[in-house]
């Protein structure tokens, strides 16, 4: 158990409070929970927001750890909870009340469009696929095609690097790998896995002989991009994949995985990765961040056609887990973006006309809200 003082800093929530944070906690209270305590009754009629700062959750079917929120349901809509929620360790927990929005509509209006920001995240977990594809590289798609047309330059080794580049600067986040290219495009973002499977897509789609590098390592440096309270929870052992196109009759392995936030943070965990500043890519120039690491020669790499193995094996997480993990990157990168534009009317109201603020912010988060509960109400 942490022993620091609580905050909502470290929460999915806590990343779209700005400095509004201690106002928002001064809405509820902060509890210290033994192992065993029920925080949602299935059934019953509970108004509170609950939000994990440390410690696990159990319910039917599932778990949440540091940095998940619970309850919200009840909290927006008033309706019966639809689980159980039990703490399965000690935790530290803030838990707030749907009365004690009015008492602070300026802050109210920010904990609503906290949750407008994240509730999509828990309705996507509903309806996402329970097939998994066939083949993942999709390189023919439509939208991958003129993808490629866009990102073509006037040599082979412009084409290959505009492509790395492109596929980089997407934001680098912890999610599901048993997606096709295209859905990876469309998501707009990707860990290395998608990240590298869209790469390979859009090299294809310009006629570039292009595959996937693996390295099997410690997750010592990884840590850098996973919250600390999770450090205990996850594999010490991870998977990297890298994709990697012929050049100048050779493979090069060109790493799009990490944004320049997310690398700056791995060099400061790793002095020997400083060496990658100024980034390069290109004919005789591999892009192999881990190569300094492993002291290993950047050429020497064994490439395979494609990730089929890997990304038809299911997470030992679901998406609320994943999306738990991505407090770091989410800091480092800026939260994504706001999928209701309403929200973003709320936020420009609330430092003038904070009780339309809260208004708009709730209309928005119940309407969501609603959505969740339309899933959840009909689970077993």
């Amino acid at each position: 158990m942490s022993l620091c003082i609580p905050s909502l800093t470290d929460t999915r929530l806590g990343l779209h409070l700005r400095s509004y944070t201690c106002r928002v906690e001064a809405l509820g209270e902060w509890q210290q929970l033994d192992t065993g305590t029920h925080l949602c009754h299935v059934g019953q009629s509970e108004q509170d927001l609950l939000v994990l700062v440390d410690g696990r959750v159990d319910f039917a079917g599932g778990w949440l750890g540091p940095g998940a929120h619970v309850g919200e349901l009840g909290f927006l809509l008033n309706v019966p909870r639809t689980a159980t929620v039990v703490t399965a360790e000690p935790c530290q927990v803030w838990r707030c009340s749907a009365d004690r929005l009015t008492d602070d509509p300026a802050a109210a209006t920010l904990l609503l469009a906290a949750l407008v920001r994240e509730l999509p995240a828990r309705i996507r977990k509903f309806e996402a696929p329970s097939d998994v594809p066939e083949h993942f590289c999709d390189h023919d798609h439509p939208a991958i095609v003129r993808l490629a047309q866009v990102l073509r330059g006037s040599t082979a080794e412009e084409s290959a690097r505009n492509v790395w580049a492109f596929v980089r600067r997407m934001p680098y986040r912890f999610g599901p790998w048993w997606i096709r290219a295209s859905e990876t495009l469309r998501l707009g973002t990707g860990m290395c896995t998608t990240k590298s499977n869209l790469q390979v897509a859009l090299w294809r789609a310009m006629g570039f002989k292009a595959g996937f590098t693996e390295l099997t390592g410690d997750a010592t440096l990884l840590q850098a991009l996973i919250p600390a309270r999770w450090h205990h929870r996850v594999s010490q052992r991870v998977r990297h994949f890298m994709g990697a196109v012929w050049l100048d009759g050779r493979w090069h392995v060109a790493d799009a995985s990490f944004t320049d936030p997310t690398l700056d943070e791995l060099i400061q965990r790793c002095p020997k990765l400083h060496t990658l500043r100024p980034l390069r890519f290109g004919t005789g120039a591999p892009f192999f961040p881990i190569a300094p690491v492993l002291e290993c020669d950047p050429f020497r790499v064994h490439v395979v056609p494609d990730l089929n193995h890997a990304m038809a094996r299911r997470s030992s997480y679901d998406l609320d887990q994943l999306e738990l993990l991505n407090l770091v990157n989410d800091q480092l990168q800026g939260p994504p973006l706001p999928e209701n534009p309403s929200i973003e009317h709320a936020l420009r109201l609330v430092q003038h006309e904070p009780d339309a603020a809260l208004q708009i912010a709730l209309g928005a988060a119940a309407s969501l809200a609603s959505l969740l509960h339309s899933h959840l109400r009909y689970l077993p």
